[in-house]
C-alpha cells in the first residue's frame, strides 16, 4: 500500500525513470512512405519494394521479358533471375540504378516523422531499420545537438551506412574511424534473396546482435511499416528470438503501426504479442512515441504495473524544425534535472 502512496499519478507521469528498460523500434519501407508522403526534398517518390519496377522503367521490363522469371513481387523475381546465373551484368546495372536513386534522397527542411522518432526516444532505446534510404541517418545527424538520441542500427543494406569493419563506429562518407583511423566503409546494400542469411555479412550481423540483445531487455517494441515478407523469414525469427527472452514478457508491449488490414497484421505478428498486450494502429500520431515522447517506458510502466493512466506529453506538432528541436530540448533538460536531483 505504501508503494501506491509514493507512486502517485502525478509523480509517475512527470518523473523520468532512472534506468528504464529499452524501447526498440523496427522500421520498414512503410515508415519512410508515411514520413514523406509527398516525396523527399525535391519531390522524388519514396518507393516501396513493389514500386521499384516503376523506378527502373523499361530496363526492368526488358529483363523480365528476356529472363521470364516465375510470377511474384520484385524481390522474389529478382532472386529467381539471380539464381538463373545468365544475367549478372543486367542485375548489376539494376542494383546501380536503385542505389543511385536512394543515394539522392534527402529529408525536407521541415520536420518529418523521422525527426519525431529520433527525438522522441532516449539513449537507452534503439531504432533499427531495414530501409535502403538515408532518412534515419539524416534525421539523427541533424538532431544530434538537441538531446541525447537513441542508438540507430541497420538490419539491411543502407546507402547512408558508413562504419568500421573492426570497431562499432557509425559515421559519414569520406570519414575515418576515430579508433584505427581507417576509412569508413559502406556495408553491402542489396539482399534481394529468398531465405536471407544476414549472418553472412559481418557488418550487418554486428547490428543484428546489438538489436537482439536490446530486445532481450526491452519493455516495449514498435514495428513501423515493416511487413516481414516471406523473403525475410530469418529476420522475423531473429527478432522473435530476442523479444521472447525479455524477463518481463508478461507485461511487455508490442505496437504495430501499419495501414494494412488489422486482422492480417495480427496474424502475421501474433507471436510477438504477449497475452494480447498489443496495439495495432494506422497512424504514427497515435503511437506511444508521439503521445509520450521520451517517456514511453514511464507510460507503459504506469499502465501495466500500477494500473495508473499516464497523461499524454504530446504529440507536439509544428512545421518548424527549429521549434520542434527547442521543444524537445526543454523536455530533455527536465530529464537531466531529475537525474541531478536524484529524483
Amino acid at each position: 500500500m505504501a508503494m501506491f502512496k509514493i507512486l502517485t499519478k502525478e509523480k509517475l507521469r512527470s518523473k523520468p525513470l532512472k534506468k528504464p528498460r529499452p524501447h526498440v523500434v523496427i522500421l520498414g519501407a512503410g515508415a519512410s512512405k508515411a514520413a514523406l508522403p509527398q516525396g523527399d526534398r525535391s519531390g522524388k517518390t519514396i518507393p516501396l519494394m513493389d514500386d521499384l519496377p516503376n523506378i527502373l522503367g523499361n530496363y526492368w521490363k526488358e529483363l523480365v521479358q528476356e529472363a521470364k522469371p516465375r510470377d511474384g513481387n520484385f524481390e522474389s523475381m529478382f532472386s529467381w533471375i539471380r539464381r538463373n546465373g545468365k544475367f549478372r551484368l543486367e542485375l548489376a546495372n539494376i542494383e546501380r540504378l536503385i542505389e543511385n536513386y536512394f543515394q539522392d534522397l534527402e529529408l525536407p527542411d521541415h520536420p518529418t516523422i523521422y525527426d519525431y522518432l529520433v527525438l522522441g526516444l532516449r539513449e537507452r532505446d534503439v531504432i533499427a531499420t531495414f530501409n535502403w534510404d538515408p532518412f534515419l541517418m539524416q534525421a539523427h545527424r541533424r538532431n544530434r545537438g538537441v538531446a541525447p538520441l537513441p542508438d540507430i542500427r541497420f538490419l539491411h543494406g543502407c546507402v547512408a551506412l558508413r562504419t568500421c569493419a573492426e570497431h562499432d563506429i557509425l559515421g559519414e562518407p569520406y570519414k575515418e574511424c576515430p579508433v584505427c583511423h581507417c576509412d569508413l566503409i559502406r556495408g553491402h546494400l542489396f539482399f534481394p534473396d529468398e531465405d536471407k542469411d544476414y549472418a553472412k555479412n559481418s557488418l550487418i550481423l554486428r547490428d543484428w546482435n546489438v538489436v537482439t540483445e536490446k530486445l532481450k531487455k526491452a519493455f516495449h517494441l514498435t514495428i513501423f511499416g515493416y511487413s516481414g515478407p516471406a523473403t525475410d523469414y530469418n529476420a522475423k525469427k531473429l527478432l522473435l528470438d530476442g523479444w521472447s527472452q525479455t524477463p518481463i514478457r508478461d507485461i511487455s508491449h508490442a505496437e504495430i503501426i501499419d495501414i494494412k488490414d488489422e486482422r492480417a497484421l495480427f496474424t502475421s505478428w501474433r507471436e510477438f504479442f504477449p497475452h494480447y498486450h498489443s496495439m495495432i494502429i494506422r497512424d504514427f500520431w497515435e503511437c506511444s512515441t508521439a503521445k509520450w515522447p521520451r517517456r514511453t517506458a514511464e507510460w507503459k510502466l504506469t499502465a501495466s504495473r500500477y494500473g495508473i493512466p499516464s497523461e499524454q506529453v504530446g504529440p507536439f506538432r509544428t512545421d518548424s524544425l527549429t521549434e520542434l528541436q527547442e521543444w524537445f530540448k526543454r523536455l530533455a533538460e527536465k530529464e537531466e534535472s531529475s537525474t541531478r536531483l536524484g529524483q
